[in-house]
């Protein structure tokens, strides 16, 4: 089968079409234009929330050495004074205090060490024996 020629163009059927392009491309360029601002202004809100995000990891390094300097403090003064301590068990103490030491060293998070030791002192000051 032959080709198919096309029809004659008039000017104004080629006014037409270079208006359509020029529409088309000013709503290209200026989506391209939308899409590099957003993405600049995604890439500032991930630099700003990287800052945060550090902030908040050097705050909790700060509380955790204090947090293990605050009961190396209390343990200290509750050997010093064992012998006026009646009903406090110091060796789950220690102990819950050791777990701590062993998890940061394993580099993982005290907190889910903390949780289990929390519930059952809880358990224990709140048993249905005191009542």
């Amino acid at each position: 089968m032959p080709p198919k020629r096309k029809a004659p163009t008039t000017d104004e059927d080629d006014d037409e079409y270079r208006k359509k392009r020029d529409r088309n491309n000013q709503a290209v360029k200026k989506s391209r234009v939308k899409s590099k601002q957003r993405t600049e202004e995604t890439q500032v809100k991930v630099n700003e929330l990287r800052i945060k995000n550090q902030i908040l990891e050097d705050k909790i390094q700060n509380q955790t050495k204090e947090l293990k300097f605050l009961k190396e403090l209390f343990l200290t003064q509750a050997q010093a004074k064992s012998d006026k301590l009646v009903g406090v068990n110091l060796a789950e103490l220690l102990k819950s205090s050791d777990d701590e030491k062993d998890s940061e060293e394993e580099g993982s998070s005290s907190t889910k060490k903390q949780k289990p030791g929390k519930s059952s002192r809880s358990g224990k000051a709140g048993s249905s024996s005191k009542k």
